[in-house]
């Protein structure tokens, strides 16, 4: 090996020496630094989501008292109970009878955090105390929920049946509070509450129709009075109730003019009667039920003319088909010899 050679081989033997120091340098000093940066990174990071956690429980925690502070109660027998007697102070308050209400527990229902507790609701009663009922149980301040809510027609004039189901949370695990005195933000004299008067004025399950003009405003205008008209063209459309009193709705076919017309005025060359609501085969569809009809009396005669049928169709009642007051008067006006 020549002086050239030996010059070569140590200048590659020192390059290659310089690299394995240096490597050897990076693997006993720069790995683990590195090693180091990253578990500080990890431990910052878990640090970080401890700090969030520890926020957010408190946060939780402070929600979860609010929730505990506006229920019912703590556990479901307790919330039970509570919103029980809140519901039968409630009826008793608006004036509705107790009697004609039933309530059944529901629950409790298991939820994630909490169970679900509540009543189911069924009654009866005069139309603006059912509408106050469901305004003041939608403003309740403690938690709940109202679902299942059906509202119908009453056995009377003037009364609707309610059934919905009212529910509320107990909250799993709540923490200490003293339960607050909640308020409802709107009461029944509240101006919101004025918004719904509509529905007691217009009586919600009375179909609307258009009323006539008054009698005498229609007689100077020369229009023709329902017994003015043929007959035929006289029919009995509506004998709904309006606020306890029987009204007859008679369609002029030829005008299509809507007279509305109690017990009392004058028809027919008689006078109205009665309404009679009982359930009565139908002229001759005795097949049929006809369940209600108009009682004219026409001289010493009584005479009924079916729902939906014309004055044409007029039939004249025998004492046994009347109803029991006027068949009274019938008999007093008739006595048998």
């Amino acid at each position: 090996m020549n002086q050239r050679e030996k010059i070569l081989a140590l200048a590659v033997g020192g390059l290659i020496l310089v690299f394995a120091s240096a490597l050897g340098i990076r693997y006993v000093f720069v790995k683990p630094l590195q090693n180091i940066d990253r578990q500080t990174a990890l431990l910052r990071e878990k640090l970080r989501q401890i700090k969030d956690e520890r926020r957010a429980f408190f946060s939780a925690e402070d929600q979860m008292k609010r929730l505990a502070q506006a229920s019912f109660g703590t556990n479901a027998d307790v919330a039970t109970a509570h919103a029980g007697k809140m519901l039968t102070d409630l009826i008793l308050r608006l004036g509705l009878s107790e009697s004609e209400f039933a309530r059944t527990p529901v629950g409790p229902r298991k939820l994630r955090g909490a169970q679900e507790v509540g009543w189911n609701v069924q009654g009866e009663g005069p139309l603006p105390h059912i509408v106050d009922l469901l305004f003041e149980l939608e403003q309740c301040p403690q938690i709940h929920r109202l679902e299942n809510i059906v509202v119908s027609a009453g056995d009377k004039p003037g009364r609707a049946k309610i059934r919905l189901r009212f529910l509320t949370l107990v909250v799993d695990a709540a923490p200490d509070v003293v339960p607050l005195d909640l308020k409802p933000k709107l009461t029944l004299a509240s101006s919101e509450r004025r918004l719904y008067d509509t529905i007691v004025q217009r009586d919600l399950f009375r179909p609307y129709i258009r009323r006539s003009a008054p009698e005498n405003a229609a007689a100077s205008a020369g229009g023709d009075l329902p017994g003015a008209a043929r007959p035929e063209m006289l029919k009995v459309v509506s004998l709904s109730e309006w606020r306890s009193t029987p009204e007859v709705h008679v369609m002029n076919l030829a005008s299509h003019r809507l007279d509305i017309l109690k017990p009392g005025d004058a028809w027919a060359d008689g006078h109205i009667a009665a309404v009679d609501y009982r359930a009565r085969p139908m002229p001759g569809k005795p097949g049929l039920l006809s369940f209600a009809r108009v009682i004219l009396k026409i001289g010493p005669d009584f005479w009924a003319v079916e729902h939906g049928q014309t004055l044409a169709d007029k039939y004249q009642l025998n004492a046994d088909a009347l109803p029991s007051d006027l068949a009274k008067v019938a008999a007093q006006a008739n006595p048998k010899e």
